[in-house]
């Protein structure tokens, strides 16, 4: 594995503890490696910072806030730039990775799933965890997803919000329980939950983990026809399975 695939496979969360250790030797050995891993670790913190923002205000303007300027300034943004570069280097490896042929349904899944970042309760370090919303979502972050469902289960008795169902979805997929995520997926979904294009991204690799083909081309070319949500990756992902 070359140096650039380190990187790449670190944010992707596929390194070994062997792969881990040789990119921790490089970081602390070659400069140019380390500026080139730094950067990355900055888009990654930009887009998720971003990403967050835009969501928080998605819901406050919900729950009936107001935004109080009203003036609309159109520019580009800099994390708009960021968000290009990451699509270029996006690209290239997607184009690597479907010019390998013959990949089946587990391989696909593989190369696509990745757990949704918590944008709904952040935590931030140093921060106390008592609350139950806190305690459940800090064991999300921390891969915990054994403890993530019953605390999830346990909020839900508690307030019924409707993002509850979309990251209980995707902690059973984390379980390998795909059968049982495909309902709350679709319930979130049918109830136009906020961040329904996410769980229909997510839907389609239910489905395709359970080799319900049919299932998933059909999301997936929704996804691919609306300018949203990894709508890219959903046409990339349809062409790879047709």
């Amino acid at each position: 594995m070359d140096k650039e695939e380190l990187i790449d496979g670190y944010f992707e969360g596929s390194l070994s503890q062997n792969q881990l250790d040789e990119l921790e030797h490089f970081r602390k050995t070659d400069p140019d490696f380390a500026s080139q891993f730094e950067f990355q670790s900055e888009l990654q913190r930009s887009l998720k910072k971003q990403e967050r923002k835009e969501i928080k205000e998605m819901f406050a303007e919900i729950e009936g806030k107001r935004v109080k300027n009203g003036t609309k300034v159109i520019r580009l943004r800099p994390w708009m730039a960021a968000a290009s570069v990451a699509l270029l280097i996006g690209i290239g490896s997607w184009l690597l990775f479907f010019d390998r042929g013959g990949l089946n349904a587990d391989e696909l899944y593989n190369a696509n799933f990745a757990p949704y970042e918590n944008v709904v309760h952040p935590i931030e370090r140093g921060e106390q965890i008592e609350d139950l919303e806190t305690r459940a979502f800090n064991a999300y972050e921390e891969g915990d997803y054994l403890m993530a469902l019953e605390l999830f289960k346990e909020l839900q008795l508690k307030k019924n919000d409707p993002y509850i169902d979309f990251y209980k979805g995707i902690v059973l997929m984390q379980l390998n329980d795909h059968k049982n995520a495909v309902p709350l997926l679709d319930g979130y979904i049918a109830n136009n939950g906020e961040l329904k294009d996410r769980a229909q991204w997510y839907l389609a690799l239910c489905h395709l983990k359970l080799n319900n083909i049919d299932e998933s081309k059909i999301i997936l070319g929704k996804m691919a026809a609306q300018d949203g949500f990894k709508s890219d990756a959903a046409e990339q992902l349809l062409d790879a399975i047709e």
